[in-house]
Order: C-alpha cells, then structure tokens, then sequence
C-alpha cells in the first residue's frame, strides 16, 4: 500500500476517533505517532491492516463496518488533500474519471497496485461499475461509494450484478442522463452497413434518383432536367450527410471552452471515424489532466508539509541558536567557576591535610591517654582489691570488738556478783560481831575476825565498785569504737562501692576511648582516601576547566553555523512559497478544464 493512501487512512481516523487511538494503534504496531509517509513509500499491507483492526477493537466495531465508514470519510480527506479529482460536472463524470486516477498511479509509481474501476454506460442513466481489485477491499469501495455521492449531493441506485475474489460489479442508476448518443439514420441508411466514404453515399442517392428520371423522362431537354434533378438532389444529400460537421465542430468548440462532454456519434463514416479520434485525445488529454492535478494536489499536500517541515527547522534552530549562545555563556560562566572551585578545593584539600595532620597527632595523644588510663585501670583495680581485704579486715576488728563488748559484759556480770558476795559477807560479818558481843569475851577473837572481814567484805565491795566503774568506762570506749569502727566500716564499704563503679566506669572509659581511637583511625584513613580523591577530582576539574573553553569555542562556532543555516532554511521557505504560489496558478489554469 502506497504512503499517499496510508496518510489519508490515519487523517480519516484521526479526525473520527481521535488521536489517542490513533496513536496507540500505530504505537502497536512500532510506528512513531508522528510519523510523515511519502507518496512513494511501500507500506506492509499486514501492517496497516493491524492498525485498522486495533482501532476497531478499540471502538468495539466490526472490522467491515470500520472499512466501509472509513471510506466513507476518506472521500473528505483525498477532498481536502486532492480538490483537484473534485472538480467534476458530476459523479458520473467523477467516477468515470476514476480509472484514469487508476492509470496515472500505475505510471507514477513503479510497483503501485491500486484498484481498478471501469465504467460503461448501458442506458441513458444506468452504467456498470466493475471494481477490481486484489485485496478485495469491497467494503471500503462502497464507502468510497456512498462518500462520493454525499460529496456531489446525488442520490443513487445501487445494485450488486456480480462478486469474486477481487472484484465486483455493480450497477449504478443516475437521476440524469448520462450518455448522449446523436444517430444521423440517412449516413447509416446509405452506408448499407459496410460504406463508410462520403462520395459513395453521395453517389448513391444521384445514381438511384437519375436512373429512376432517365427511365421515366427523355430527351435533352429532359437530360438537363435530369442533371440539375441529380444535382440538386446530390447536393442535397450532400449537405444532409454532412451534418455531424456540426457535432465535431461544437465539440471542438467545446474543448477549447475546456469542457469535455461525454457525446457519442454514430454515422458509420468519416465523421464517426473522426468524431473518435478527437474522443481518444480528449480521453488522453482526460488522463494527462487528471495526472497533472494529481501533481498538483501531491506537490501542494507536500509543500504545505515541506512548510510545516522548515517552519519547525526554522523554530529548532531557533532554539538551537539561542541554546548554543546560552551554552556559550554557561561554558564561559563555567570556566570562571570552574577556577574559583580549582581554588576552593585546593584550599580545602590544604585544610584537609592539616585536619589529617592534627588528626594524626590527636590520635598519637589519644593512643597514649589510652595506655595511662589503662595503667590507672589496673592501678585502681589494685586499690580496689586492697581495699576489699582492708574492709575484710575491719570486718574482723568489728567481730573483735563485739565479742570485746561481750566479755566486758561478763565481767560486769561477774563483778556484780562479786559485789553481792562481798555484800552478803559484810553481813555475815555484821551478824557475827553481833553473835560475838553476845558472847563476851569468848567471841572477841571470833569478832576481831568477822571484823577483819568486814573489813575485807568493804574494801572487796571498794574494789568491785571501781572494777564497775572502770568496766563502765571500758565498755563505754568499747561501745564507742565498735561503733567507730562499724561506722568507718560502712564509709569503707560505700567508698569501696563507687571505687567498684569508677573501676567500672574506667573500664568502659578505656574501652570508648580505644573504640573512639580506632574510629579516629577509620576517620582519617577515611580522610585521607577523600583527599586524594578530592586531589583526583581536583585534576578532572582542571580537564573540565579546559573543556568548558573548548565548548564556548564550540558553541559560538556552531551559533555561526546555526545562522547560516536559519538563512539557508529562510530561503528553502521562500523558494516553498515561490512554489506554492507556482501551484495555485497552475490549479487555477487546470481548474478551467471541465470533464
């Protein structure tokens, strides 16, 4: 299928479905959306027809109804791209012209398969149309049909003669005449069927009419009448068979009015002879008319597209040129930045190798806090051991003590039952001085014993009394440092205790700090790899520096070129319109011929 029939398809179905189907269908089939197909392109007929068939799913049609509405409406289109196969006197004469579309397309494009149409009257306002054709597009040629008649306002009669594989007959009813056939019956009459020379039919009316007056009249007298009968009757005749001069005159005429009329002659002579010879130029000069409007329609279709072409060249270049001149801005623009960031990451990479440097020294610092704090761990775990058996120690001086107390507690126990004897013994004594009184001098010795031990039960109970007092204050001071060394011991182990958590916290402290030691070694390891790529980007600056002076060298040689071409583009549009107007006159001249 030729790009011309292809292009209109897709303007048909554009302008009754829209383009989003449109698109998607050519999209289905991977054709750009924007796609331009030129007159002399050979396009898959497998791939158009799936475009057709996609968007009649799209619209949920049947696909026969979509060809026949497509061409229907395709009239429209090849009326919009093609007015010149338009100006006809009327459908007849339109669909008539059809086959000479038919041989135009076959010369013009080598390896063209158009369908062929043959028109042939068979009445006054009957003909038999014969579409022929091998994809067997009947469907679409209906359309095509129907579209024409709606285009020229006619209604028609349609009836199917005749179906095969690629081709179909259909009779076709007119509401006008449409063969003009002018008999002249003496030239057929005289002719007998095989005569075709003027002079012999001329002589044969003489002939018959002088015998028949011969016969009947003699003499001289007689003889002239007979010639000038004969002469009379043979000018006569003369004159009478020479009545279809008229008919080629007036259609010699009419041809130089550009108007092609379709008159048929019948004379069985010369003149019918004649008559068709200026019906085959007139059929030829039919078909060079047809093909020059063709041209014309084509080269307009294509210059109109070879406008819209530059003018969008024209509008990039344009937007080239105003790109190329921001690109020559931005590159200049880019040079200066680029030597500002040149000395930017220069003083950052200086700056980072002094971090790196001072780093380093943190680090080297840091790994010796790291080994003081670590000998001050162990220190203090030492401490803390010593501690623990210091505090295991007053553990036992306070078990000491308390059993101290106790014994004191004994003591007193035991003092004070001494004190109670001795108590008891001062009475004893006391009743025994008494006893001996009553005894007289028999019991004076006895009361010189109780009286020495009275005397020994006082200073017994004196010496219990001080051992009381004493033990009081012995206990008291026991007392107080059981309770001095049970308050030290509680101080002792509290201070044991947070020396455990700063044992502790030191601990966790070595730790983070070594953690935080090895992290500062990944940091500046991690530092050191960002310089040197800082100082590798720093190079491919330096490159792009160099580049963004190329690109504006570039930029302005291109935006040179880019004016060049806007004016080279300028002309093709001039010489476009030159042509276009080339064409409108041409179409007016070729507008003036009526077939």
């Amino acid at each position: 299928m030729k790009g011309t029939v292809v292009s209109t398809w897709l303007k048909t179905c554009r302008r009754l479905y829209g383009n989003e189907i449109v698109d998607k269908a050519m999209t289905n089939v991977k054709w750009d959306n924007g796609r331009i197909f030129t007159p002399l392109e050979n396009v898959d007929d497998k791939v158009i027809g799936n475009v057709i068939k996609y968007i009649a799913e799209s619209k949920q049609m049947n696909l026969s109804k979509l060809w026949y509405i497509l061409g229907e409406n395709n009239i429209e289109t090849f009326y919009n791209d093609y007015p010149a196969f338009f100006r006809k006197l009327n459908l007849y004469t339109f669909l008539k012209a059809m086959n000479d579309v038919h041989a135009v397309i076959m010369r013009k494009f080598s390896g063209a398969k158009p369908p062929a149409f043959q028109l042939e009257p068979v009445s006054k306002n009957q003909a038999i149309f014969v579409y022929n054709s091998p994809r067997g597009m009947f469907d679409y040629f209906q359309g095509l049909l129907n579209g024409s008649a709606k285009k020229f306002g006619e209604e028609i009669s349609i009836e199917e003669v005749a179906r095969a594989e690629t081709s179909l007959s259909l009779k076709l009813t007119f509401q006008y005449e449409i063969l003009n056939k002018k008999k002249y019956r003496l030239n057929k009459l005289l002719s007998f069927g095989f005569v075709r020379n003027i002079g012999v039919k001329a002589a044969i009316p003489t002939f018959i009419i002088t015998a028949i007056v011969g016969v009947i009249i003699s003499g001289a007298i007689n003889g002239v009448i007979v010639a000038g009968v004969a002469a009379v009757i043979s000018a006569l005749f003369t004159n009478m068979m020479l009545a279809p001069k008229k008919a080629i005159i007036d259609e010699l005429n009419s041809m130089a009015e550009r108007r092609y009329s379709n008159l048929q002659l019948q004379s069985n002579d010369i003149f019918e002879d004649i008559f068709n010879s200026i019906t085959n130029v007139k059929d030829m000069w039919s078909q060079d008319l047809t093909s020059f409007n063709s041209v014309t329609d084509e080269m307009n279709v294509f210059s109109k597209d070879m406008f819209q072409i530059t003018e969008s060249m024209r509008y990039t270049t344009e937007e080239i040129s105003g790109f190329s001149g921001q690109v020559a801005e931005m590159s200049t623009q880019q040079d200066i930045n680029t030597e500002n960031l040149l000395t930017q990451i220069n003083k950052n990479i200086e700056e980072i190798n002094s971090l790196v440097s001072s780093e380093n020294r943190n680090k080297t610092e840091l790994d010796k806090a790291v080994i003081k704090i670590g000998d001050s761990y162990e220190h203090v775990e030492r401490a803390s051991t010593n501690i623990n058996d210091t505090l295991q120690s007053f553990m036992g001086v306070k078990e000491s003590g308390r059993k101290l107390q106790e014994k004191a507690s004994d003591i007193t126990n035991i003092v004070s039952i001494v004190s109670g004897i001795s108590e008891q013994t001062n009475l004893l004594a006391l009743n025994a001085s008494i006893e001996a009184a009553r005894a007289g001098e028999q019991g004076r010795g006895f009361a010189v014993v109780a009286e020495s031990i009275r005397k020994l039960a006082e200073q017994s109970k004196g010496a219990v009394r001080e051992i009381n007092q004493n033990l009081d204050v012995f206990a008291s001071d026991i007392n107080g440092l059981v309770d001095n060394i049970d308050s030290q011991y509680k101080v002792l182990e509290k201070e044991t205790s947070a020396l455990k958590d700063v044992k502790d916290i030191s601990f966790e402290a070595k730790n983070s700090i070594q953690d935080v030691s090895e992290a500062i070694n990944s940091s500046i390891e991690a530092l050191n790899r960002e310089a040197d790529s800082i100082q590798e980007m720093f190079k491919s600056i330096d490159s792009l520096a160099a580049i963004a002076v190329e690109n504006a060298a570039a930029s302005e040689t291109v935006s040179a070129s880019i004016e060049d071409y806007k004016k080279e583009i300028d002309k093709t549009i001039d010489s476009i319109r030159k042509i276009e107007g080339i064409i409108d006159i041409f179409k007016k001249e070729l507008s003036k011929y009526k077939m």
